[in-house]
C-alpha cells in the first residue's frame, strides 16, 4: 500500500511539473511523435567533418586514445563528427570546466555538475536546447522521458539534459567488509548516527592505523535528507524532512544543522574522523583501499556497493540511513550541455543524441573496449551483457577505468556490471519511481533577483560550513559567526524571495 501511494503520488506531481510548464512557443515541442520530427527524414550527417570537444568528469584513463579512436569510427561513420574527450579529476571539475566556459574555448559538450544549471543558464555559458531536441534530438527524448527533460528547464528553454542514472538519493556511510567481518559489525542494520558512532568507536579501539571517517576531497557529508531547491552546495534556503512541507528556511539555522555539526565536532575530538579533514584530496575508496581509512558518508543507490568494489578493488558494503527520496536538484544534478562557445551546436545535438541512443557507442566510452578493458560474462535483461575486467586486470591495472557511468549520458542503454542483476536498469528504474518526492519536485530557483546576495551567501558558506561538516570547528564558539555573517551577506532575502516563488508555483500547481 504504501509503495501505491508513493506511486500514486509521483504521478500527480509528475502532472503538475508538465502542466507548470507547458504554454505556448517551443515549450512541448520536445514531446511530439517522432515520427514527425524533422530529423526522421533528414540526414544526421554532417555535409563536412566537424571537430568536437567533449569533456567528462572521470579517473585517469591511460588508454584514452585508443578509445577515442574506436568512439571515432561510429561517430564519423553515423555522423561525420570527430569527437576529441578530455578528461577531468573530480577535485578540478568545477574550476576547470568553470574556465573553459567563460572563455568559450576547449569545449562543446559537457555534464554541468555541481553547479546549478540555472546558474549556467542565467549567465549566458550554455545555450538553449528546445529547438535542437526538436529537430536532432528524438532518440535522446526516448531514452530520458518527457518527466526528466522537463526537469532541465530553466524559464521558457530546456538547457540540460539529465542522465540515465539514479534520479533519486539516498545517505548512508560506505565501509570495509573485511573490517567490518572482522569485529561482527551488523552494517546492513545501522539505520542511525548513534549505531554507526558505535561502530566507529570499535574501529577507532582496536584498529590505531586506520581512520574510521574519512571525507572524500574534503567533504564529508553534503545533504543529510533536506531539499535544497537547485542549491546543492551552499544550501541557501533549503525545504527540511526529505522537502514534505513548502516552508522555505535557513538551514544553518536550524536545531538539525546544529546537532548534526556538534555531533561531527565530538567525532572529530573523539577521533573519529580524520584530522585536517577539509583539506583532504584523497578519495575516500582510494584510501580504503589502501588500508587507511574505514570508511566515509556517501549517497547510495542500487548497486553502489557493487560500483565502489569494482572501482577500488576492495570489497566494500553500505549502510543505508536516510532512504531514497526524489528533488527536481536530484534530477538537475548531472545534466549534459551545450558550451555557448561552441561553433557547431547542431553537430553537437546530434552527438548528443548517438550518447543517449546508441549501445556501442555508450559502452565504448563507459567501458572501453571488448575483450581489453572488459569481457562478456553473461546476459543484462536489456538486450547488452553482463561484464567483468578481463583476467589478470582489476580497477588498478586496467587501462580504461569504468567509473563516472552515472555522468555518462546514458548508461541504461549499455552494459551491466557483474555482481549487479541482469535487471540493474529496472531495478534503478524502480528506485527512481518509489522514492519519497519533495513537496517541490517540479520547482526550479530563478536567483537572478537575489544574484549579489547569493555570492555574497555563498562566500560565507564557504567559510565556516565544511570546516563544521567535518567537525574541525566548534559549533558553539563558530556557529554565532556564521549566522551573523550569513545575516549580512543576505540570507534572509534569499530565503524570502525562494518561498514567495515557491508560494506562487504552489498555487500554479493545485
Amino acid at each position: 500500500m504504501k509503495r501505491l501511494i508513493t506511486g500514486l503520488l509521483f504521478v500527480v506531481l509528475f502532472s503538475s511539473l508538465l502542466a507548470a510548464c507547458g504554454s505556448s512557443g517551443n515549450k512541448g515541442e520536445t514531446s511530439k511523435d517522432p515520427s514527425e520530427n524533422a530529423a526522421n527524414s533528414e540526414d544526421m550527417r554532417e555535409k563536412e567533418l566537424v571537430k568536437l570537444d567533449v569533456v567528462m568528469m572521470t579517473a585517469n584513463k591511460d588508454d584514452k586514445d585508443m578509445v577515442v579512436e574506436e568512439i571515432n569510427k561510429i561517430t564519423r561513420e553515423k555522423l561525420n563528427v570527430e569527437v576529441n574527450m578530455t578528461f577531468i579529476s573530480y577535485g578540478n571539475y568545477v574550476q576547470q570546466t568553470t574556465m573553459m566556459l567563460s572563455s568559450g574555448k576547449g569545449v562543446d559538450l559537457l555534464p554541468i555538475y555541481m553547479t546549478p544549471l540555472g546558474t549556467m543558464a542565467n549567465n549566458g555559458q550554455i545555450i538553449p536546447l528546445t529547438k535542437l531536441i526538436d529537430k536532432y534530438g528524438q532518440d535522446l527524448v526516448k531514452a530520458i522521458g518527457s518527466e526528466y527533460l522537463e526537469a532541465g528547464r530553466i524559464g521558457d528553454e530546456v538547457y540540460g539534459i539529465t542522465t540515465g542514472r539514479d534520479l533519486a538519493k539516498a545517505y548512508g556511510f560506505e565501509l570495509r567488509k573485511d573490517l567490518a567481518d572482522k569485529y561482527n559489525i551488523d552494517y546492513a542494520n545501522i539505520k542511525t548516527l548513534d549505531e554507526l558512532e558505535e561502530a566507529l568507536m570499535t574501529i577507532r579501539e582496536n584498529e590505531p592505523d586506520v581512520i574510521p571517517v574519512v571525507p572524500s576531497n574534503g567533504e564529508l557529508v553534503r545533504n543529510w535528507g533536506w531539499d535544497t531547491l537547485g542549491d546543492d552546495i551552499t544550501n541557501l534556503g533549503v525545504l527540511m524532512d526529505f522537502g514534505k512541507e513548502l516552508e522555505v528556511v535557513n538551514l544553518y539555522e536550524t536545531d538539525f544543522y546544529k546537532e548534526f555539526v556538534t555531533r561531527m565536532h565530538k567525532w572529530y575530538n573523539n577521533g573519529l574522523i580524520m584530522k585536517d579533514a577539509i583539506n583532504n584530496t584523497e578519495n575516500v575508496g582510494t584510501m580504503m583501499k589502501a588500508g587507511k581509512a574505514f570508511g566515509g558518508f556517501v549517497n547510495l543507490k542500487p548497486g553502489f556497493d557493487v560500483q565502489e568494489t569494482r572501482n577500488y578493488g576492495t570489497e566494500i558494503v553500505v549502510s543505508e540511513i536516510i532512504p531514497a527520496y526524489k528533488t527536481t536538484s536530484d534530477v538537475q544534478m548531472a545534466t549534459w550541455a551545450i558550451s555557448n562557445g561552441s561553433k557547431n551546436p547542431e553537430a553537437a545535438m546530434k552527438l548528443l543524441n548517438l550518447m543517449y541512443s546508441d549501445p556501442e557507442l555508450v559502452n565504448l566510452m563507459i567501458y572501453g573496449i571488448k575483450d581489453k578493458h572488459y569481457v562478456e560474462v553473461g546476459e543484462a535483461s536489456n538486450g547488452q551483457s553482463i561484464i567483468d575486467y578481463p583476467e589478470g586486470l582489476d580497477a588498478t591495472t586496467t587501462g580504461y577505468t569504468p567509473s563516472s557511468g552515472w555522468l555518462w549520458p546514458n548508461q541504461t542503454a549499455g552494459h551491466v556490471w557483474k555482481g549487479n542483476p541482469a535487471d540493474y536498469w529496472e531495478v534503478q528504474t524502480e528506485f527512481n519511481n518509489t522514492a519519497i518526492v519533495s513537496a517541490a519536485y517540479g520547482f526550479t530557483f530563478d536567483s537572478s533577483k537575489v544574484r549579489n546576495q547569493m555570492t555574497a551567501s555563498t562566500n560565507v558558506v564557504a567559510k565556516y560550513h565544511e570546516a563544521l561538516m567535518t567537525g574541525m570547528l566548534d559549533p558553539e564558539k563558530t556557529l554565532p559567526a556564521f549566522l551573523k555573517e550569513l545575516k549580512a551577506a543576505g540570507i534572509d532575502d534569499i530565503v524570502k524571495e525562494k518561498q514567495a516563488q515557491l508560494d506562487k508555483w504552489a498555487a500554479n500547481n493545485k
